[in-house]
């Protein structure tokens, strides 16, 4: 599994978060299949992603599947737009 953390958002992210290796390579998966779900173009081979890390199919897809409903209810909690001014009857 080829990782790139040279780049910019990638330090920040693994310094901010103290992310490991592994916690690293679970996230790439994760994101992998989930791409691959969604996108019929993107292509993701699971059990060559699971031999990599030495981990079972079912573990690939749990990790994943764990990651999207993660993602799918932070998704839900963005409020889109500027948040609402504050009332003057909402300080008592």
């Amino acid at each position: 599994m080829r990782r790139d953390l040279t780049g910019k958002r990638a330090r920040k992210l693994t310094t901010r978060h103290a992310l490991t290796n592994e916690e690293i390579r679970r996230i790439i998966a994760a994101a992998r299949i989930t791409l691959a779900t969604f996108d019929p173009e993107y292509r993701a081979n699971v059990t060559q992603i699971a031999s990599d890390l030495g981990r079972s199919r079912p573990t690939i897809y749990g990790w994943a599947d764990r990651a999207l409903v993660a993602m799918i209810g932070a998704l839900r909690q963005i409020r889109a737009g500027r948040p609402p001014k504050p009332r003057a009857d909402d300080a008592q």
